[in-house]
């Protein structure tokens, strides 16, 4: 195959690909040269941090699959890929520790107030008791939004400090997850208000969606304590900037970011941002996941996902319908030959019946054996449709299930 890399990874991971026969090329994005022209013929797409827009999936003739080096995947038009019929695959949790371990290096920034007593000593300047007013962090309590491996990192690392750690019940969690959650002591709220109350720590570790957008509104701020920290290691559309800076005069709410709304396209540039710039603010240059254990980790994870994908077997996708499709499904027992599952598929198309999805199975044993083939169809066959199936010459029985 041939395996674009929009963004680098480490060479023995590469080698690691090519060793397998594919051939990979690492592009050269830059605004006079888009990714759309650089992908036409590539089966595999890798990107970190650069975005893939619709235009660049549907000018690839070959591209099959996207894979997001990390974990969120707002960067990719995943609706311009499901309608290409592109997978679109992430690495998450692999950089949790990493995130969490800045986050809680922003915390500590921000009560010990480091980068400016930092910048006085740059200057010669010693100022004991004007940095000697930090609250400390034994028994405040931190309130995280998003409780995914990287939300559990912090809760992990913000336990050790003796922080109570809070978050929002979901009742979809499974058990494995409540174990930990359980074991980490985290203390679980039914609605935000009750979340937020007398928090010292708001910590977000949201993806971005629809529904994340802007999350940290007024209406968010108002719920929030007088002086309380805010830390963003996630994505910086969780936060309506222009209601956070009014928040940061009127309720001297002191902030750590590593992300922001808008950043700036290039690994290097000139940036004014009033936002990242103002005193109440500590920020970092959206590092959260950079950091060689890291990026080691999600290149191993990409690599995984690649090999996986050449014999057959997709991991960790992201656009993939996860709900039951079909309105029944049928089960279709048939000899192991050449044309049965096309005289299968003939005989629905003919009937009008779109197949959804499909797994075909073959026994084990000495050639010829049979096979099984699941489909869930668009609609209930008709009788007549069931016996045309059961007339084929390679079909040895037929079932069905109606879905309730």
């Amino acid at each position: 195959m041939h395996i674009a890399l929009a963004d680098e990874i480490d060479a023995p991971f590469i080698e690691s690909l090519e060793n397998d026969g594919h051939h990979c090329q690492t592009l050269h994005v830059s605004p006079t040269q888009g990714l759309d022209q650089l992908i036409d013929d590539a089966d595999v797409l890798v990107v970190r941090s650069t975005s893939v827009t619709r235009l660049a999936i549907e000018a690839s003739t070959r591209l099959g699959l996207i894979v997001r080096a990390g974990a969120g995947t707002d960067t990719i038009d995943t609706q311009a890929a499901s309608e290409n019929g592109v997978y679109v695959c992430n690495v998450p949790g692999q950089n949790a520790a990493a995130v969490a371990e800045l986050t809680i290096g922003l915390l500590l920034a921000v009560d010990r107030n480091i980068p400016a007593s930092t910048a006085d000593l740059h200057k010669g300047r010693w100022a004991k008791a004007e940095y000697s007013t930090a609250r400390g962090l034994k028994g405040r309590t931190m309130a995280i939004l998003g409780l995914g491996e990287i939300g559990l990192a912090v809760a992990e690392r913000a336990a050790a400090f003796g922080i109570k750690v809070r978050a929002l019940n979901r009742p979809e969690r499974e058990s494995g997850l409540l174990d930990r959650i359980d074991h980490l002591n985290i203390e679980l709220f039914d609605d935000l208000q009750q979340l937020l109350d007398d928090a010292d720590v708001i910590s977000l570790h949201l993806p971005l969606t629809d529904r994340t957008r802007n999350i940290v509104n007024d209406q968010f701020l108002h719920l929030v304590s007088h002086g309380a920290i805010l830390l963003n290691t996630a994505r910086g559309g969780l936060i309506d900037e222009v209601a956070l800076l009014k928040a940061m005069e009127t309720k001297a709410l002191r902030v750590g970011l590593d992300v922001y709304e808008e950043e700036p396209s290039t690994p290097a540039a000139d940036w004014d941002s009033s936002f990242a710039e103002h005193p109440n603010v500590v920020g970092t240059h959206h590092i959260g996941g950079s950091t060689q254990q890291a990026r080691e980790a999600v290149a191993s994870g990409v690599v995984r996902i690649i090999k996986a994908y050449a014999e057959g077997r997709i991991l960790n996708c992201v656009n993939l319908a996860d709900r039951p499709l079909g309105a029944c499904t049928l089960t279709v027992r048939h000899r192991d030959e050449v044309g049965a599952l096309a005289a299968v598929l003939a005989c629905l198309r003919g009937a009008g019946i779109n197949v959804q999805q499909m797994q075909n199975e073959i026994f084990a044993g000495v050639s010829p054996t049979a096979a099984v083939a699941t489909i869930r169809a668009s609609r209930p066959p008709t009788a007549q449709t069931i016996a045309d199936l059961r007339q084929l010459e390679s079909v040895l029985r037929v079932e069905i299930a109606e879905r309730a």
